[in-house]
């Protein structure tokens, strides 16, 4: 005869996680990206108020990553920061999506959303770039740093979970030599 429900004996050991990895990830996502923020908006202050090699340095630094046209970014005292209009809302975007990310999305989740999502936060961007492009539609240094944003905060939600998946790793393990009967495969 079957047993009841109430005698029941779980045959696995239940699943726990604790949250204090991917806490932490979050926390230097959230630190790291307020730093990289706080650098386009410190190169332009940096000039204003006579530190010019400190600014040339934040200038070069983010070259490799954005072509920096005077005229497609924004002025903060006189100086443009140093991104242009659209990075800087990716920037900006990515800052308040990993602020806003643990009241939308469990931290230890590391699954991303369908890629559909990625594609949708894209077209804005890509839309408004083609019709300046094509001469039909004149973007401007709001329309840029919009759809920069919104491309922004929707990356986060692709790029979170890899980073709470890599927190999980036991790096000791990862960098230890190989066993003697491993090495030999």
């Amino acid at each position: 005869m079957p047993a009841s429900v109430s005698a029941y004996i779980p045959q696995c050991a239940p699943v726990t996680r604790s949250l204090k990895k991917p806490l932490l990830m979050w926390l230097a996502a959230v630190l790291s990206a307020f730093v990289v923020f706080g650098l386009v908006l410190l190169a332009p202050l940096c000039l204003a108020h006579g530190h010019p090699f400190i600014a040339r340095v934040i200038y070069k630094a983010f070259g490799p990553v954005c072509h920096q046209i005077t005229e497609r970014s924004i002025y903060l005292e006189g100086y443009p920061h140093a991104v242009c209009a659209r990075c800087f809302g990716l920037y900006g975007g990515f800052v308040a999506g990993l602020v806003v990310y643990p009241l939308v999305r469990a931290l230890d989740q590391i699954s991303v959303p369908a890629r559909a999502w990625l594609i949708a936060a894209v077209l804005p961007t890509t839309i408004d770039w083609a019709l300046g492009y094509a001469g039909l539609w004149e973007n401007t240094h709001l329309s840029r740093s919009i759809t920069g944003a919104l491309l922004g905060a929707a990356a986060v939600f692709y790029v979170m979970p890899g980073l709470v998946d890599l927190s999980r790793v036991s790096w000791r393990s990862f960098f230890a030599a190989p066993k003697a009967n491993e090495a030999q495969n």
